[in-house]
């Protein structure tokens, strides 16, 4: 080529059809996930308080969720903005006596128990498993496990912690035997991708002060201890089943629940 001018082919990566196909599952399966409402909900940054508040008088720390969690990430959002149509959803980390839906706010609390976990050649029985459900018994599709000790309160988990919480609720209810799809590392990358336009980096100012201490994100804590004191857990189709398989027994035979 003349001239010293060297034009480049740019490798660009296209998606199958088998991908494509992967892709609009999960954002199918995103759209389908959402939980029933429950009575006098609040909303928004004063439902945050309040479960805030409700969380420090019972002495235990609990994890901001569900669409809030995603919201609070853009810096452009107003107070009227998160109070419109987010509830509040707060998986709790420690083990507490709390009314179903007190204060209006929607409990994720921890259960365990021995489930059986079968496929389509083996089954496992007995497998201590740790899960949470609210108060309507709906179970999540992730866990999660605290690895440091947190002061009392509410705490907005990191933007890319939100991230992983929405692609492990689309992957754990995935049915890898029946679906002649593709679900690779691209697809996932691309789902990701996906949820990264939605959830941004950078807290409203009136959030980041009102919870200042209480953000699990290197952004806003300096102590790494802090930041990553809870870790997501995964769960697949399979420990799902199984996780409804007992509250189902559960939900028949009460007396049996501490059994």
């Amino acid at each position: 080529m003349s001239l010293g001018h060297y034009h480049r082919l740019e490798q660009r990566h296209y998606f199958s059809h088998a991908q494509k196909l992967g892709l609009k599952q999960l954002l199918l399966l995103e759209q389908k996930l959402k939980h029933p409402e429950y009575p006098n909900a609040v909303k928004g940054f004063g439902g945050m308080r309040v479960a805030h508040q409700i969380l420090q008088e019972r002495e235990a720390s609990g994890v901001l969720i569900g669409g809030l969690s995603e919201a609070v990430w853009n810096q452009r959002r107003k107070e009227d903005d998160l109070y419109k149509h987010k509830d509040v959803d707060v998986m709790v980390l420690d083990d507490i006596d709390v009314d179903k839906f007190e204060g209006g706010v929607d409990w994720w609390l921890p259960k365990r128990g021995k489930i059986t976990i079968k496929s389509e050649f083996w089954s496992m029985k007995g497998v201590d498993q740790q899960w949470y459900a609210n108060g309507n018994g709906v179970v999540l599709s992730f866990g999660a496990k605290k690895q440091n000790q947190l002061p009392p309160g509410l705490y907005i988990p990191d933007s890319e912690w939100v991230i992983d919480m929405r692609e492990s609720e689309a992957e754990a209810n995935i049915d890898y035997g029946r679906v002649d799809v593709e679900f690779d590392g691209d697809v996932f990358k691309k789902f990701r991708a996906h949820i990264a336009k939605r959830v941004k980096t950078r807290l409203p100012k009136f959030v980041a002060e009102a919870f200042k201490g209480y953000v699990l994100s290197p952004h806003y804590e300096a102590d790494s201890g802090k930041t990553y004191a809870v870790v997501s857990e995964r769960f697949n189709l399979q420990t799902l089943r199984g996780i409804d398989g007992l509250e189902k027994i559960v939900e028949e035979n009460p007396t049996n629940s501490e059994e």
